[in-house]
Parts: C-alpha cells; sequence; structure tokens
C-alpha cells in the first residue's frame, strides 16, 4: 500500500494537461455561440484541478502513516528508533539490565489482578497477585493465599511455582517459611507450668521473660517449664516474635471458722466461710468429711482434733487463688460417751452406760463391754434404751469399785466418711 500511494504521489506532482487551441475554440464554437473564453481562465482552471487531486492524495498518505504508528506498540517503536544507533541501542539495554537488578520497592495499588513485569538481560519474571502485595517480588497477597510466580529462563521456557520465590538472577532465593510457635494455653499465671512447641524444621526457639532467658526449644521439639513472676513472655523465632502475658493473683481469700464443736443432731460438725473474692469457691478438707450448705463449708471431724481446710477460686485473669487454714477443736468425737459410770447416780443417763449419739441416732449398732485384763465379754446390746448398768452378764456380780473396762460400738450404717467402729475406756463407780 505504502509504494502505490507513494507513486500516485509521484505521478501527481509531475503531471501536466495537454492544452490543444484548436479543440478549445471548437468547443466554444459549439456552445450556443458563447464568446471563447481568454487564454489565462482556461489554465486556472486546469491548476485548480490538479490542486485538488494532489492535496486529497497527501491527505490519504498522511492520515494512514498516522494510524500505523498509532497501533505500533511502544516496545517495537523503542526498537525500531535504536536501530540506526548501535551505541544509544546498547545503552538503553544496559538502563534496563540495572532496573532488574535492583530492589523492588514499588506497591502495586490496585485492588484487581494486576501483572508486573521486570525485564533484565536473560530472564522475565512475571509476578502475578490478588491484592496489594508489599513488594512486587512479594510471595504472598494481602488475603494470605501464596501468590503465582512465572518466569522465563533464557531458553523462553515458561515456568510456573505457587508458594515459594524462585532463585533470581543474582542467586538469592526466597526466606524459609517461618511456623508460629505454639503454646499450650493463651494466658498463663504465676505457677503455672508453659509448654512450648516448636513445628520448625531448620529455626530454633529462644524464650526469655523480663530480659531474662529461660530456655531455648530446638527445631522440632517442646519443653516445658513453670512461670515463677508475672510480665510477658517474649518467645523469638528467625526474625519473627510471639508473646503471652503472665498475671499474678490479683486477689486474696480469707477464710473465716468457729473452732467451737458443736453437735447437730449428735453429729459433729464445724462451719467455715470465705471473703475477698466474688466467684464461685471450690472447698476441701483433710481426713475428715464435708459439704456446702447455704455458702457454708461444713465439716465433719469424726476422728481426731485437727481440721485443714483449703479453699480455691478463680480471680479476673483467671488465676487460681488458694488459702488454707487449720484448726484444733477441743475433744474428739466418741459418739458422745461418757468416761465414768456412777451406779448411784439419781440421773439415769450416768447411772447406765449408752454413748448418747447412738439415743438420738437412727443408726443400727452393736454394744460390747469387755474386761480389760482378760478382753472376756461382759455385756451386749443393740437397744438404745438398755445401757450397761455395771454387771458382768456372765456371774450377775457387780464388778468392783474403781474396776476399768473397754467399751466398743460397730456401726450398721455409718454417715459418709465416718468410721464403722468407735471404742473407749470406762471407769466404774460403785460406792
Amino acid at each position: 500500500m505504502k509504494h502505490i500511494e507513494q507513486l500516485i504521489k509521484e505521478s501527481l506532482e509531475n503531471h501536466e494537461l495537454p492544452y490543444n487551441e484548436a479543440a478549445w475554440e471548437s468547443m466554444s464554437k459549439r456552445l450556443d455561440g458563447t464568446t471563447p473564453s481568454p487564454f489565462y481562465r482556461k489554465w486556472w482552471v486546469a491548476a485548480s484541478v490538479g490542486t485538488v487531486l494532489v492535496g486529497s492524495a497527501l491527505f490519504f498518505t498522511l492520515n494512514s502513516q498516522s494510524e500505523s504508528v498509532a497501533n505500533t506498540p511502544k516496545e517495537t517503536l523503542a526498537v525500531a528508533q535504536n536501530t540506526g544507533n548501535s551505541q544509544t541501542t546498547k545503552q538503553n539495554h544496559n538502563a534496563v539490565a540495572q532496573q532488574h537488578t535492583a530492589p523492588q520497592t514499588n506497591t502495586l495499588q490496585t485492588e484487581e489482578k494486576k501483572t508486573a513485569i521486570c525485564q533484565g538481560s536473560y530472564e522475565t519474571i512475571i509476578i502475578q497477585d490478588h491484592q496489594r502485595p508489599n513488594t512486587a517480588h512479594s510471595n504472598s497477597n494481602q488475603k494470605g493465599e501464596p501468590a503465582i510466580w512465572t518466569w522465563k529462563d533464557q531458553n523462553s521456557q515458561t515456568n510456573q511455582g505457587q508458594g515459594t520465590k524462585p532463585a533470581l538472577s543474582d542467586g538469592t532465593s526466597a526466606k524459609p517459611t517461618i511456623l508460629p510457635v505454639i503454646f499450650s494455653k493463651s494466658k498463663y499465671c504465676v505457677g503455672d507450668e508453659v509448654e512450648i512447641t516448636n513445628p520448625n524444621e531448620n529455626l530454633t526457639v529462644q524464650v526469655t521473660q523480663n530480659e531474662k532467658n529461660l530456655l531455648t526449644v530446638k527445631p522440632g521439639s517442646k519443653k516445658t517449664f513453670t512461670v515463677g513472676s508475672e510480665g510477658m513472655i517474649e518467645v523469638q523465632t528467625g526474625n519473627q516474635k510471639q508473646t503471652a502475658a503472665v498475671y499474678a493473683t490479683a486477689t486474696d481469700l480469707y477464710i473465716h471458722v468457729d473452732p467451737s464443736l458443736i453437735y447437730e443432731n449428735a453429729i459433729p460438725a464445724v462451719r467455715f466461710t470465705v471473703s475477698g473474692n466474688d466467684n464461685p469457691v471450690h472447698w476441701t478438707v483433710e481426713k475428715h468429711a464435708g459439704e456446702v450448705e447455704n455458702g457454708t463449708f461444713v465439716v465433719h471431724p469424726y476422728k481426731g482434733t485437727e481440721i485443714s481446710v483449703t479453699a480455691s477460686s478463680k480471680d479476673q485473669n483467671g488465676c487460681t487463688i488458694t488459702e488454707k487454714k487449720t484448726i484444733s477443736i477441743p475433744e474428739e468425737y466418741k459418739l458422745n460417751a461418757a468416761q465414768a459410770l456412777d451406779i448411784n447416780a439419781a440421773d439415769p443417763r450416768f447411772a447406765t452406760f449408752m454413748p448418747i449419739a447412738l439415743t438420738k441416732r437412727n443408726t443400727p449398732f452393736e454394744l460390747y463391754i469387755y474386761d480389760a485384763r482378760s478382753g472376756r465379754v461382759l455385756f451386749k446390746t443393740s437397744d438404745a434404751s438398755n445401757g450397761w448398768n455395771g454387771v458382768d452378764s456372765n456371774t450377775g456380780e457387780l464388778l468392783k469399785n474403781g474396776s476399768t473396762v473397754l467399751w466398743k460400738v460397730i456401726l450398721g450404717n455409718p454417715n459418709p466418711g465416718e468410721p464403722r467402729e468407735y471404742s473407749g475406756t470406762l471407769v466404774l463407780k460403785a460406792e
């Protein structure tokens, strides 16, 4: 097309219309007697027609060239402009290569899918991302999705990978992925055991607290330690740092008790209360039975004279608060049995022997009276209204004044935490 337009242009520039004077005069005579026009008018008309034709050809040619330039890629134009100047082409090539080897710090600011192209002497790397990577060579997008890397080698072979950055022209590659350390809990309290698991294969974990090194966790292992003070636990893995808070207890518990032993339905009871915290309280007691009644902890000391209770609760940080209290009671519970028998007493309760608790508690039992020297059974009953009066049931004789005997009670249905058997000594007064 370009050659045809050039030929038309050249032919029109040198073209002249032939002039025949006889023909013009003959035509003039035929036009109803019209007077022939002067010679200069004829030449003016011919020149005007030629000018119109030449102008049309030039406009068509220039318009075609403009459209051709507009449709040509910028890369092609750049190459075409540098074709005739080898020195300029070499300088441009070196500048592009330097641009490729320099660190890429430009951030893609579009929310749509974009393509960043780094062109160098021997390779082209195309990084495809979905949303705003931190750098043009980022290997993950803002959503946490792995980027897709596409690169061309010297043989124009296209390769593609996901998640891991390929080796660049300077021989460097992407840093290994750092997996987060796994804590056994989200927060801790003083005295807690902390377990730290390191899932990384090639990175060690350094644990510190209050600028003091605590321990090092090797790759693929875990360690446990006890927290001794409050503050932040810092775990360093490569260039990443994780923290966990350690709290001390924010409140205290206070245990209140009346050490007097009381008997409720002939059963021993000591009551404990607590203050200092509004959260629920858990109670424990050593060697005795206990139960919670209307916010009060009731202990039943069936054996011994010492009671140790522990109250525990949680503060606002979830840390455990513990308080322990130990008291002594004035006497040991033995079914409220008397220690002496006066057969001449006016009160029938003291004239015969029967533990008072057996007369008030609805429980089956067996009572035995033994000779302290021989161990022989002197008396036996299972009736709370039939107490022993100091007489040997085998001979029918009253024991001498000052005699000491042994007694034992076996319960058929003891309370929770209560022993099945009780025993003691009894001194007889017969005067």
